[in-house]
């Protein structure tokens, strides 16, 4: 390897073709080239860099052969596993060609048994996908255990210790303050867009001793906080030039007489809007149906027909509910579409999933008692001097003068004789439902005074 003749030294130094001292193996090189077109080494040659001086990101039309240094020096790759002699010797050829040992027949068979798979496969898949999409309303509480029921309901043993709420902010206000401002009314049976919100101000409109703490303008438009400008009007654009300020005093004196309560009212919303779908609209139809059909107590009569269909929880189902509206009551599908319809039920579904609370949707559908009204429902039922909260039903019949209302009552109660329910024992809540059921078509004045 490192002799003279390796390197070409001394060899043919007087012969004129005579490669002389050529170290590297240059003459092994030249002759291998000339002879096979192919070098071991390919010369690298200087790279023009006229046109890279102006744009370095060029790149050559043809790309030279490179040299290859690990094909120099190792030899080209060849794809081969290192394997010992003794796994080598007998082994099958790998590239030999396999015997076929399958024919025609088992292939289509094959494939068949692979389709007929698939198609199961992609059958169950579906199932397990619409599986999937089911809605589950029960919770795990109401899967594992079981809940007990509302009429088994019973007040706690002990009653809380702490007097936190007390502490931190006073003795409990009396209710019947609430129920003479009738700032606090909400009409259900009117559009959102045509009453006023429950706030501080329209509140505060009707106490006597917080209506001066509202900073509100004169109201004399059809809203109670509507800009009124007459009194910041200049004298020159006035009507009456030369008595604004007697126009002015007669204005705030004729403002004594006006409710700043007042509202818009109406189911239906104003405007561009006005046949668009409204919950309003629809309790607006079904009160007026149960006016026309069933009279002056149609509520105590609607509330009776739900209680004849419901389970011992006073739950009923959905379709149970149609049924009555549809069959009953006479509400034709022109009046109330059943798509507005169940979608007006669905709403109640909340504990199940497809049966509503009959105190919740009647609370919802008929029109709600006003403040002053629900005051004098509780005077009342104080009057009728309650014993641990309860009053006798007898005691309050005893008092009307209306047979038809009696009698109306006593179904409502699940009895056919007053003597019946003569000794049922009804609390301040349930006295307030039944004259909120009678509310909405007479007067409650003449059935409280008795």
């Amino acid at each position: 390897m490192f002799s003279d003749d390796a390197f070409n030294k001394n060899i043919h130094t007087d012969a004129p073709e005579g490669a002389g001292t050529l170290i590297g193996n240059w003459a092994e090189e030249r002759v291998l080239r000339d002879a096979t077109g192919e070098g071991r080494n390919v010369p690298q040659r200087h790279v023009p860099r006229s046109g890279l001086l102006q744009d370095f990101t060029r790149t050559p039309a043809v790309f030279r052969k490179g040299d290859d240094t690990f094909n120099r020096v190792y030899g080209p790759k060849v794809d081969s596993n290192a394997e010992p002699a003794s796994r080598a010797v007998g082994a099958p050829d790998k590239h030999a060609g396999k015997i076929v040992s399958t024919g025609p027949r088992e292939k289509l068979m094959a494939s068949g048994r692979l389709e007929a798979a698939e198609a199961e496969v992609q059958a169950e898949e579906e199932e397990l996908a619409k599986l999937a999409e089911v809605r589950h309303f029960d919770t795990s509480t109401g899967v594992a255990h079981c809940k007990p029921d509302e009429v088994q309901a019973e007040k706690a043993t002990f009653g809380r210790k702490s007097f936190k709420n007390e502490i931190l902010h006073g003795k409990t206000a009396d209710r019947m303050i609430t129920l003479n401002n009738e700032g606090l009314d909400v009409p259900t049976h009117t559009h959102y867009s045509n009453a006023e919100t429950v706030t501080y101000a329209r509140m505060a409109l009707d106490h006597p001793r917080m209506r001066s703490d509202v900073k509100v303008s004169a109201m004399t438009g059809y809203a109670a906080f509507g800009k009124n400008y007459a009194f910041t009007k200049p004298t020159g654009s006035f009507k009456p030039l030369a008595a604004k300020d007697e126009e002015l005093e007669k204005m705030f004196h004729s403002l004594k007489d006006t409710n700043p309560l007042r509202s818009i009212g109406g189911h239906a919303p104003r405007g561009h809007f006005g046949e668009v779908p409204s919950l309003a609209t629809l309790k607006t139809c079904i009160h007026a149906k149960i006016a026309e059909t069933w009279g002056a107590y149609g509520y105590v009569t609607l509330r009776q027909r739900l209680f004849d269909v419901a389970n011992h929880e006073g739950y009923v189902h959905k379709e149970d509910v149609k049924t009555i509206f549809r069959d009953q009551l006479g509400l034709t599908p022109e009046e109330v579409p059943d798509e507005y319809l169940d979608v007006y039920l669905s709403q109640h579904a909340t504990m199940k999933k497809t049966e509503l609370k009959i105190g919740n949707f009647m609370t919802s559908l008929r029109p709600v008692l006003q403040q002053k009204e629900k005051r004098r429902v509780l005077e009342a039922f104080k009057a009728l001097n309650p014993v641990n909260g309860e009053i006798r039903l007898g005691d309050w019949l005893g008092q009307l003068q209306d047979d038809e209302l009696r009698a109306t009552v006593v179904a409502a109660f699940g009895a056919q004789d007053e003597e019946q329910v003569g000794g049922m024992a009804v609390n301040d809540q349930v006295f307030m439902e039944l004259f909120a059921d009678i509310a909405p078509f007479i007067a409650i004045d003449p059935l409280i005074a008795g």
